[in-house]
């Protein structure tokens, strides 16, 4: 097999294994924390359910959008110019983006009804975008302005342990 490829898809893999464990100890959180169930109690099923988004969908798309976001902001500027218009770029395109199609993805996953899917967009996608923009913005500046490239997705994931743990207990709760 080809070197490169094969270095491409490990990066990809461990971006994708690092943001389904993220995610899945965000759906931990929700539910010993929002749902209050004790660990016994936890629905190990809807958890890797959830961590399987974040591996094969969340972690390689962001790997790939901080590769081009890298490569489309000029490296001309300085360090927090270059920082301020990856985090607008990024929060104008792919937190819209992300947001919206996590949605339906989670909903599939999770086995809910059309009707359950369109009542999350619907109702919940605002509410989402809301938060990501109070969160995400300040979080980003700091991810592109002082995080090297390869350790950007990692660093999102620490801080998306909170923000999944509010996803999760939007998305999972029943219309």
């Amino acid at each position: 097999m080809n070197r490169a490829f094969v270095k491409h898809f490990k990066d990809y893999l461990r971006e994708g294994l690092q943001c389904g464990v993220i995610m899945g100890t965000g759906d931990i959180l929700a539910q010993t924390v929002t749902d209050k169930r004790e660990l016994k109690e936890i629905n190990f099923g809807r958890t890797l359910k959830y961590a399987s988004l974040g591996i094969f969908y969340v972690g390689p798309v962001l790997k790939g959008w901080y590769k081009y976001l890298d490569v489309i902001v000029t490296k001309k500027n300085t360090k927090f110019v270059r920082a301020a218009k990856k985090m607008l770029i990024d929060q104008s395109i792919m937190a819209p983006m992300l947001n919206l199609t996590l949605i339906p993805l989670v909903g599939m996953v999770m086995n809910q009804s059309y009707d359950t899917i369109k009542s999350h967009i619907k109702y919940d996608y605002l509410q989402i975008l809301e938060k990501n923009y109070i969160l995400w913005p300040a979080a980003q500046l700091i991810n592109f302005g002082l995080i090297p490239l390869q350790f950007q997705v990692l660093f999102v994931q620490v801080i998306a342990v909170v923000w999944n743990f509010f996803l999760s207990g939007i998305l999972n709760k029943n219309k």
